[in-house]
């Protein structure tokens, strides 16, 4: 299976394990954010760089609840909605999906199917 990471949002996190993960080969990566599903500014950043270098990026939220609704601002960046997924759910998710595919549009539509 492809490699994924999840990287979990807290106070003061930069982009640094976001980085890490890009430049050890990750394929996806997993945003664990906080309530509704945002990283730091820093990791939003590196996420963006990530999705800029072709890894595929989902947003979800690290609360025990909450969606992650497909959102305009994630589509520019080429980041994929978690929809209700955990983080943990969403990484195995990522991993089947992209065992087939890397396009962000088919992913984001495997996401919505849950």
């Amino acid at each position: 299976m492809p490699r994924v990471d999840i990287v979990y949002s807290y106070a003061g996190a930069d982009g640094v394990l976001v980085d890490a993960a890009v430049a050890d080969g990750a394929r996806g990566i997993v945003s664990a954010g906080f309530a509704p599903g945002n990283p730091t500014p820093q990791q939003r950043t590196a996420f963006e760089r990530a999705a800029k270098s072709g890894v595929v990026s989902v947003q979800c939220c690290r609360a025990a609840s909450g969606r992650v609704a497909p959102r305009r601002h994630l589509r520019e960046i080429g980041i994929v909605a978690g929809e209700d997924l955990s983080p943990q759910k969403a990484r195995i998710l990522l991993m089947l999906a992209l065992s087939t595919t890397a396009d962000i549009g088919a992913i984001q539509t495997a996401f919505r199917a849950y």
